[in-house]
């Protein structure tokens, strides 16, 4: 999880679904980005498990489009000292 969330594209994509949930397309257009590449970022975002498919929409052209969204509101990541 916290290799995924080194990449600064991948933080850039979790703070524009803070507001609401969206498409790639949507979402690349707001971190300016291609769609090719936010697609890699969210389904590596995806298998941490940091966001989840909500629905699914249609274009005008009849295209499905994946809505994503946070799966959870905030994350709290810990460190413990396993040693004894």
């Amino acid at each position: 999880m916290l290799q995924v969330l080194s990449s600064e594209s991948a933080q850039q994509i979790l703070s524009t679904l803070k507001a609401k949930p969206k498409t790639a397309s949507e979402i690349a257009k707001s971190v300016d980005q291609s769609v090719q590449n936010v697609s890699y970022h969210l389904d590596r975002l995806c298998d941490a498990e940091l966001i989840t498919p909500t629905e699914t929409w249609y274009s005008e052209k009849g295209t499905e489009m994946t809505v994503y969204a946070l799966a959870a509101d905030r994350l709290v990541v810990t460190f413990e000292d396993t040693t004894d």
